[in-house]
């Protein structure tokens, strides 16, 4: 391209040559030449082609400077590239929380937060803990531009961290406060001071951690030697081996059992110098190479299960010798425990029981045996028992089964919060025979008191109305059997003074049968409100119970005799 330029501008100077080139060309086969007619040709091509040039140098230019307009270009370092290792700084570029690139520094920062999440959120989470009011700042960065923030006081390491916005995009600089005190390779690590400052603090919070953790944590080669242990090992080491023992290297193994046995049991137990035993459970991670081991203190758990093995062998003991029968059901309904006195209650075979039947299939197999009353509708019934603990209201079931062989069951569900559902037979036909027995006594008892023509009312040591005929209730004008039968003595004697006349032989009746001692019988006379004449008599009777006989005079002159009878008395 300059040979031809140097050849156009020397045309222009030389005539010679500018003659050379007007040389006119004759066409043999028309006879006619072209002559100056080729100059004008050769001017129009020069001139598209410098045309031509102009656009392309125009073109090289205005890219040129749109590079130099580019966001990167706007975070290029005056003294250097954007990530200058010399520098030893982080650099971050984010579009939003998108990161666009980091420095090797920033990405030794986002290893230290070993946890899932973006690049931001790892960032955030870093700067949170070293640069406490780093995310308050940069909310407010929108407005500022620019920011500059220093670590806090208890940093393991001087930084200061700066944040700029440009064109929509965000620079994060951390770079060590010391400045000129650090260099590059100064730890002959050949890492920079911040990288050199995460990697101390992660292995100093390491080692902290292993050093005051309660468990055991130690480090095993692939033939089972001790590489590496914490402390909590060896205070455990010196307390099982004999006194006056060194401890060397490689250490010795404090579970005798092969590690690979913590697959079918992971609970072992050692034994201390003093004779007594401490349990652990016992974790195992293949690292390939060997293995890394810990072991948790398991002597809470130990004791807690012998107590509850103790617990479910004294219940069990217990269960065996209770009459009633008892059924422990788990929330599928599945029978997980039940005593003899239910095999008896039942007729089901031990096998049966044993077989951890349903609550439904027990009761089926009861049926199929004649064991149970037959309902009505027996599938109604049968989910009736089996939702019993869906009761909101009384939140149990209760109920009196009537066997086909003449016996009584009180049967009683009785669900629990876990979930599981306990079920008690109890054959209470001894009861019922003596309450039946009680009940015919009672109404003989009532039969023979009907009899007598006397007016008879039999109150209880608590001064309660206990029983009382058909006389009494034709005299005092109400059902003897309704009402008043359990009334207080205080109550009847304003019943009988509504329908007696005036007279404190009412009251007298009340003293007697609310007495604290042994008072004699008596008798007395009075009229109720028609003037008819009623004889009174109340005397104490067996068990601290009051019997108060009331008898209409048959005559007027009755009264008289009574009188003189009283006098010679």
């Amino acid at each position: 391209m300059a040979k031809v330029l140097a050849t156009i501008r020397e045309s222009k100077s030389d005539p010679n040559l500018s003659a050379d080139l007007n040389v006119p060309l004759t066409d043999s086969r028309h006879g006619c030449g072209v002559g100056h007619g080729g100059m004008v040709m050769g001017t129009a091509e020069l001139t598209v082609f410098m045309q031509m040039l102009a656009a392309a140098v125009a073109a090289v230019a205005v890219g040129m400077l749109l590079l130099a307009l580019l966001p990167g270009h706007l975070f290029a370092s005056r003294d250097g590239p954007l990530f200058d290792d010399s520098r030893n700084e982080a650099v971050f570029i984010f579009d939003g929380e998108t990161m666009l690139d980091c420095s090797p520094e920033a990405r030794a920062i986002l290893a230290t937060r070993q946890g899932r999440g973006s690049p931001w959120q790892r960032l955030t989470e870093w700067l949170a803990l070293t640069f406490p009011t780093a995310e308050d700042r940069l909310r407010l960065l929108g407005q500022q531009g620019r920011l500059t923030l220093a670590s806090a006081e208890d940093a393991p390491q001087a930084l200061v961290m700066q944040a700029e916005l440009r064109g929509g995009l965000l620079r994060i600089t951390i770079s060590d406060a010391g400045g000129s005190e650090f260099k590059p390779g100064h730890s002959g690590t050949g890492l920079a001071p911040v990288s050199v400052a995460l990697l101390t603090d992660e292995v100093d919070g390491l080692r902290d951690v292993m050093l005051h953790a309660p468990w055991l944590c130690w480090r095993e080669r692939a033939g089972g030697q001790v590489s590496w242990a914490n402390a909590a090992y060896l205070l455990k080491l010196e307390d099982t081996l004999p006194e006056q023992t060194a401890i060397r290297w490689p250490l010795p193994r404090i579970f005798a059992t092969e590690t690979a046995d913590t697959r079918r049991s992971p609970r072992h137990s050692i034994e201390r110098r003093d004779g007594g035993r401490d349990w652990y459970d016992l974790t195992v991670v293949d690292l390939g190479t060997g293995r890394l081991c810990f072991a948790l203190p398991a002597d809470a758990a130990v004791r807690a299960e012998t107590m509850l093995n103790d617990f479910m062998q004294n219940l069990t003991r217990a269960f065996s010798h209770v009459p009633v029968g008892l059924a422990i059901f788990d929330r599928q309904r599945r029978l997980t425990m039940f005593n003899p006195a239910l095999t008896d209650l039942t007729g089901l075979p031990v096998e049966v029981l044993s077989s951890r039947p349903t609550l439904i299939g027990m009761l089926d197999a009861m049926r199929d045996r004649n064991l149970l009353p037959e309902p009505r509708d027996y599938r109604s019934w049968r989910r009736h028992l089996a939702g019993m603990e869906d009761a909101s209201t009384t939140g149990m079931y209760e109920d009196e089964w009537n066997m086909p062989g003449g016996q009584t069951y009180h049967v009683v569900g009785r669900p629990q919060p876990d979930g599981s559902l306990v079920l008690m037979i109890d054959d209470i036909s001894t009861e019922m025979t003596r309450v039946q027995r009680y009940r015919a006594d009672l109404d003989l008892g009532q039969a023979v008191i009907d009899t007598v023509d006397d007016a008879i009312a039999v109150f209880a040591p608590s001064g309660q109305l206990a029983m009382s005929n058909a006389a009494y209730g034709r005299l005092w004008g109400h059902d003897h059997g309704e009402g008043l039968e359990s009334a207080a003595v205080a109550d009847l004697v304003g019943f009988w003074q509504s329908r007696g006349a005036p007279s404190p032989i009412w009251q007298r009746i009340a003293d007697f049968v609310t007495r604290d001692d042994d008072s004699p019988a008596w008798e007395d006379v009075t009229r109720l409100s028609d003037g008819r004449l009623i004889f009174c008599e109340v005397k104490a009777i067996s068990g601290g119970a009051t019997l108060a006989t009331f008898r209409l005079a048959a005559d007027p002159g009755e009264m008289a005799t009574f009188t003189a009878l009283k006098r010679l008395a």
